[in-house]
């Protein structure tokens, strides 16, 4: 109980400064003008702007909003999440925490979940919004909100997140963890995009994931498969900075319980990585072999019916 209570305090200071940011308050403003904005053409004004296809499908409307939404909340991420280490210390406000009896993991997972929390919070008021404008339609799919929050969303803030703050940690530099993590991101969204079976897809942005009101996902295997790939990489990445985490430390051993769960989590992140790649790549050779087969057997005399009498 002490150590969630530890974890609470941290994040709740942690999101308290984050919403007191300008930087959030004014991409808070925009996102949520720009979905209303975008909502509002969307279901009351007569010209969708060639956005039909996002009324077509009731599950479509969720979709397009999240992923409207988590390609600008990845990139605002980096800068909120890598900065609270920098301004730790520039506030001199660190040794407030570092003198109270918390473990590197109770002051690591504060800071990351105060941070989380008020992105995921952002979240839920744009999907209210969404939700609100949907409810015109009279048809609301809204098991398709919850998915898609829980698909787009979720893994993207925890493996951005993770990945920042323990850049920040390696680099010890907030500049270079902005040029490389946006290189990164120009380079995953402008060139690589849907190439390598979307494996370095981590926003969910060229991958399939449209749901149908009948049969649901088609691909439900191959979606949670590859957003498992950034869940636990992200987990991975916040376990190493907890272990990287300079601070006095209440044991001399404390730490590597850490780096071992680290491990793990890449481990799994890299198993759920191969079965991505492994099965598209099964699914490629069973069409080869249905085409080969086709191909053999095209000129072979087939039998026909003339007629026949029941």
């Amino acid at each position: 109980m002490s150590f969630v209570n530890n974890i609470q305090s941290v994040a709740k200071y942690e999101s308290k400064l984050l919403i007191r940011s300008w930087f959030f308050r004014v991409f808070t403003v925009l996102a949520v003008t720009i979905i209303t904005f975008f909502n509002f053409q969307l279901f009351v004004s007569e010209d969708s702007g060639g956005f039909w296809i996002a009324t077509a499908i009731p599950s479509n409307i969720p979709y397009l909003i999240l992923l409207l939404l988590n390609t600008g909340q990845a990139v605002i991420a980096i800068f909120l999440a890598s900065d609270f280490l920098k301004r730790d210390k520039k506030l001199d406000t660190s040794e407030v925490f570092y003198v109270r009896p918390l473990s590197n993991a109770e002051y690591v997972i504060g800071k990351i979940w105060g941070n989380l929390r008020v992105f995921l919070l952002l979240n839920l008021i744009i999907m209210a919004i969404t939700a609100a404008f949907n409810l015109t339609l009279g048809e609301v799919d809204w098991m398709a909100y919850l998915l898609y929050f829980l698909l787009i969303s979720v893994p993207t803030l925890i493996f951005i997140i993770g990945l920042a703050i323990f850049l920040m940690l390696v680099l010890k530099n907030q500049a270079l963890t902005f040029v490389l993590l946006l290189g990164y991101i120009g380079l995953t969204v402008f060139y690589i995009e849907d190439k390598l079976y979307y494996l370095f897809d981590y926003m969910a942005y060229s991958l399939p994931l449209v749901k149908s009101t009948i049969v649901g996902f088609t691909n439900l295997e191959v979606v949670l498969n590859h957003r498992a790939i950034y869940f636990f990489a992200g987990l991975a990445f916040i376990f190493f900075t907890i272990f990287l985490f300079r601070r006095l430390p209440n044991s001399s051993r404390s730490n590597y319980p850490w780096l071992f769960l680290s491990f793990c989590m890449l481990l799994i992140s890299g198993a759920a990585g191969y079965k991505h790649v492994h099965s598209i790549l099964g699914e490629g050779e069973v069409r080869t072999l249905y085409t080969e087969i086709n191909n053999k057997y095209v000129n072979t005399p087939k039998m026909i019916i003339n007629q026949y009498d029941i």
